[in-house]
């Protein structure tokens, strides 16, 4: 069990349990139960409130701070409202002191349950940012690291030659992220580099690559099959590429037959 949780349970079980046997709790259950089982169920309301929602808003700048101390006002205005009902302690040689101390416990658990929750709602939601943020980055650094890996492994030297803005420009295969065509256009994406467009058929495209490493997975997109990380009957997924391609149905074979 994560540590965040563990202090969760020690406050909600051994902290919060051993503050309100601070006040005469027996006496007040014997003659009003409902009320303080009701302000029971209050308190961890707030906190709860604090814990999942408030200390997270922090988060989010000022307008996020501003949030939290409105809610915050209108918790201890409603505490405050509570704090006005009339309670009565048939027995009790000083009804006042009773009425303060009852009162005063109220503030105390009310002020209790803030001063955890919103706290530990804010650590918590900036160690669950952090821990995101470094599973991302590792994600990211795995991506990379398989995608250098099959690039060595695909990287043959070969070039494709494209006529562009009235020149011919020489393309790495293996810098080749996939081709897209519309009409009578191919335009290469290409890593690390600008796009290059080039006013010829996508299907003319496929006839100047090595045979067997690149497959038409759609009537608009051609795709290097080393570079193909996943895929399914509706797309594939290429390393390096953050956007997933689509299959087209006249095309499914051609994905099929290439591993």
């Amino acid at each position: 069990m994560k540590n965040g949780y563990l202090l969760d349970i020690i406050f909600c079980i051994v902290l919060m349990p051993g503050m309100m046997f601070l006040f005469p709790v027996g006496e007040w259950l014997l003659w009003h139960p409902s009320y303080v089982a009701f302000y029971i169920l209050w308190v961890y309301a707030v906190w709860l409130l604090c814990r999942k929602v408030l200390g997270p808003l922090l988060h989010r700048g000022w307008r996020g701070a501003l949030t939290v101390i409105s809610a915050l006002f209108l918790l201890a205005a409603a505490t405050f409202l509570m704090t006005l009902t009339s309670v009565s302690f048939p027995e009790a040689e000083n009804v006042i002191g009773r009425m303060a101390l009852h009162e005063r416990a109220m503030w105390v658990l009310l002020l209790t349950a803030i001063a955890n929750g919103v706290p530990v709602g804010f650590y918590r939601a900036q160690f669950k940012e952090m821990d995101q943020e470094k599973q991302e980055s590792e994600t990211e650094r795995m991506a990379r690291e398989a995608l250098e890996t099959r690039r060595a492994q695909a990287d043959t030297g070969e070039e494709v030659q494209v006529k562009a803005d009235y020149k011919t420009i020489h393309i790495p295969l293996s810098t080749i992220q996939y081709i897209s065509g519309r009409n009578n256009y191919a335009c290469f994406h290409l890593d690390n580099r600008e796009d290059v467009v080039s006013q010829i058929p996508l299907k003319d495209v496929l006839s100047q690559l090595p045979e067997g490493r690149f497959v038409r997975i759609h009537r608009s997109y051609i795709v290097p099959v080393w570079r193909i990380d996943k895929r399914n009957a509706s797309q594939v997924i290429l390393l390096g590429v953050d956007t997933p391609l689509p299959v087209g149905r006249a095309h499914k074979d051609n994905l099929k037959n290439n591993g």
